[in-house]
């Protein structure tokens, strides 16, 4: 296995209205990059407890693309003991959503999860399996993934507030009501203007989001191996747009971003292959 590092950025304030009480662990986009993963659950379970509550959130995006999904999910799924933390929040990103497309609609829709990743998750089971029927393929998708995931992606919560802090997975619009735009449903959303595929014209808002920072993924902020200072330059935009974007660009190298929430303090983690 390749080695790997965990780097961490200096303390800074997030300037929300308010202080976040529990002591708060989120992890961007990880894309089958299961080792990263491991590695970064170790890395928190080894922080000191700084709150009585320690809650870990996942932004989405654990599979697809990368060289491990199956085993992502396997760590998602016992993420509380190996993180040491007291609860896990799993959001669906994208990838998830295109998945339980697919799984439910196989001949409309699972096509579009294939062409985007979908098929490396598939090659784990039997890399000779991607030349049979889209049914089938959503079947051995569904006993690979497993039940227990997909029914935390299908009937989880799809953003979490935490305190003045707001997790999502790709964003908001500044052009619709906040509350009506995160509750827009999970399914069939191959959607631009949707908090699990939003862009545009969330990156570039400056003009605040009623007190609320964004935490979000899906939008690489780098897309090259660098250090903690080169991917806290391009994911820390807490000053002039009240976002802060863990994507450190998984679906293209070997490399996962998260970071720490503790009172009124944050920090950006970043852990890669060496």
């Amino acid at each position: 296995m390749t080695d790997l590092k965990t780097t961490l950025s200096r303390w800074k304030r997030h300037a929300a209205q308010g202080p976040v009480a529990a002591q708060v662990f989120a992890i961007g986009d990880v894309h089958g990059q299961a080792d990263l993963l491991a590695a970064t659950l170790k890395t928190i379970s080894q922080i000191d407890r700084g709150a009585d509550v320690r809650r870990l959130i996942f932004l989405g995006d654990i599979i697809d693309r990368g060289p491990a999904s199956l085993r992502a999910i396997s760590l998602v799924q016992q993420a509380a003991q190996l993180a040491a933390v007291d609860n896990v929040v799993l959001l669906p990103g994208n990838h998830e959503l295109m998945l339980l497309d697919g799984l439910d609609a196989p001949q409309m829709y699972l096509s579009d999860w294939l062409d985007n990743g979908g098929d490396a998750l598939i090659q784990e089971t039997d890399p000779g399996c991607t030349a049979r029927k889209l049914v089938e393929l959503a079947e051995i998708a569904r006993a690979a993934v497993g039940d227990a995931f997909l029914d935390r992606v299908r009937t989880g919560p799809t953003w979490h507030a935490e305190g003045d802090l707001l997790f999502v997975h790709a964003g908001v619009s500044p052009h619709q009501d906040m509350t009506t735009f995160l509750n827009k449903p999970r399914l069939l959303a191959l959607d631009n203007d949707h908090w699990a595929w939003i862009r545009e014209p969330f990156l570039d808002w400056e003009k605040g989001w009623n007190g609320h920072v964004i935490i979000h993924g899906h939008t690489p902020a780098v897309r090259g191996i660098g250090s903690i200072d080169a991917f806290a330059t391009q994911a820390d935009h807490i000053v002039t747009k009240r976002r802060l974007c863990l994507d450190a660009g998984a679906a293209f190298q070997a490399q996962v971003g998260w970071a720490e929430f503790r009172d009124s303090n944050y920090r950006l983690g970043l852990t890669a292959s060496i």
